[in-house]
């Protein structure tokens, strides 16, 4: 196997090992750092409790002993009380020094003894330092015991504590890497084989030759099959989008000529025309608008599969065909649009308007290049109250659509071998499909006789 095979593979081994032991490592930073904070919140919980104990303790002691021996100075039975590690602290209650017995702390809370609170706890150098408030009166003035205990031995458990999950930490991932490395061999090895064959594949794609793989995998099988299945729909599709991008090229031009030819007549005599240069402008804005048009359908199918389905309004269908009219003939070129209502009272459907005007604009302009001269198109509308909906279409009058053509309407950039000076490209109608389906509309397509239909039923709005 030549070095040139096994640098990705090697690429995919060492990324899987990176990602899975950052992975491995964040898991095991966020749980050990986890049992850290809870371990060392339990020992501090418990310190403070103890040292409460303390100083409600000794609060006792004190006001006990200044009872018995009034004629005592309140520091020598704090020297009584020191024992150990524990430091006193007599304070008033505006925190004027009284006395203190004990180990000093080498720190204070920030805020000061007596703003601290009633208990707490701070840190120094490692070190945390547990603190109780607790009032008292000797010679019937008020006075405050603070008693501070140094937790050193917590301190000590908890580096251990640390050194311990680092060590495990180190383990775990080393492990990993290893278990990794050897599981990415086992898998890699037959994804070397099909790379080299895809490889092989890519340089001579223009054969149309299919990648053959031996393996006993199911799953390199299976991955092999898929390949072959998509590449002979890759080597189609580039046939189609070549020949669409010939088609789109050649139906931007119609736009621009016309655009141009309402520039030339505003520039040379319009202007002064207030009529027809209402008509030139607004003949301008239409036709950019349908070159805006023509852009937007090449993102259009994508960004409709990518966004969540529209909300659906009630919509009067009578009021809205008759605004959107207008909108319709402009994209009838070639022949006169008319509106067919039947008799029958239609009722409000449930649908996205801008969403169905896209749709009818596609069919009508279908419709119109495809129906005979001196023929008309039809809009029609007719309730169906058996099925609670409503159908709208578009009828015309030409050529019947082939049993083969109608299979493969709706597939993007198919065009029925219509030559090279077709103004359609093969994706109006995928476009309409995947809108249809997003309104929770039904296609209906009837083709004979010299007359063709596209419609869509439409849910009715059932008011509650």
């Amino acid at each position: 196997m030549t070095k040139r095979f096994r640098r990705p593979t090697w690429r995919i081994s060492w990324a899987l090992m990176i990602g899975i032991g950052a992975a491995v490592i964040l898991a095991g930073l966020s749980s050990g750092w986890f049992v850290y904070s809870l371990a060392k919140s339990t020992l501090i919980r418990e310190g403070i409790q103890e040292i409460v104990t303390t100083s409600k303790t000794s609060a006792l002691k004190l006001m006990e002993e200044n009872h018995q021996h009034p004629t005592r100075v309140p520091v020598e039975d704090l020297n009584d009380l020191a024992s150990g590690h524990l430091y006193f602290l007599l304070l008033t209650p505006r925190g004027r020094f009284v006395g203190s017995s004990g180990p000093m702390p080498p720190a204070v809370p920030q805020q000061g003894w007596i703003n601290a609170g009633a208990s707490g706890w701070f840190n120094f150098d490692g070190t945390p330092y547990v603190f109780a408030d607790a009032p008292l009166i000797l010679d019937g003035r008020h006075r405050d015991l603070i008693v501070v205990d140094g937790l050193a031995r917590t301190a000590s458990l908890l580096s251990t504590l640390r050194k311990a999950l680092v060590f495990g930490e180190l383990l775990l991932v080393i492990s990993s890497i290893l278990a990794v490395i050897i599981i990415v061999r086992r898998v890699t090895d037959p994804l070397r084989s099909l790379e080299e064959a895809t490889e092989t594949v890519t340089l001579n794609r223009k054969t149309g030759q299919h990648v053959v793989i031996s393996s006993n995998l199911t799953e390199v099988v299976s991955l092999t099959e898929s390949f072959n299945g998509m590449l002979d729909r890759l080597l189609k599709a580039q046939e189609r989008e070549r020949q669409f991008i010939s088609n789109a090229a050649h139906s931007l031009r119609t736009p621009i000529h016309i655009i141009r030819g309402y520039i030339h007549t505003l520039t040379q005599w319009a202007h002064h025309d207030p009529q027809s240069r209402s008509e030139a402008l607004k003949a301008l804005a239409r036709e950019s608008q349908a070159m805006e048009t023509l852009v937007d359908r090449l993102l259009q199918l994508s960004r409709m599969e990518q966004d969540d389905p529209p909300p659906l309004h009630p919509l009067e269908v009578l009021p809205y065909l008759q605004k959107i009219l207008s909108n319709l003939r402009d994209t009838c070129l070639h022949h006169p649009l008319t509106l067919d209502l039947t008799t029958q009272e239609i009722p409000d459907i449930l649908s996205e308007p801008d969403l169905l005007e896209a749709v009818l604009r596609i069919l009508v302009e279908n419709a119109d290049t495809y129906a005979d001269d001196n023929t008309a198109v039809t809009l029609f509308v007719i309730p169906l109250m058996a099925t609670r909906r409503v159908r709208i279409g578009v009828l015309n009058q030409g050529p019947e659509i082939s049993e083969d053509t109608l299979a493969h309407l709706f597939d993007r950039f198919y065009r029925a071998g219509q030559p090279a000076s077709s103004q359609h490209f093969g994706l109006g109608l995928a476009i309409a499909h995947n809108i249809v389906m997003r309104i929770k509309g039904q296609w209906v397509i009837e083709s004979a006789h010299h007359r063709t239909i596209f419609a869509i039923d439409l849910p009715m709005f059932l008011s509650e």
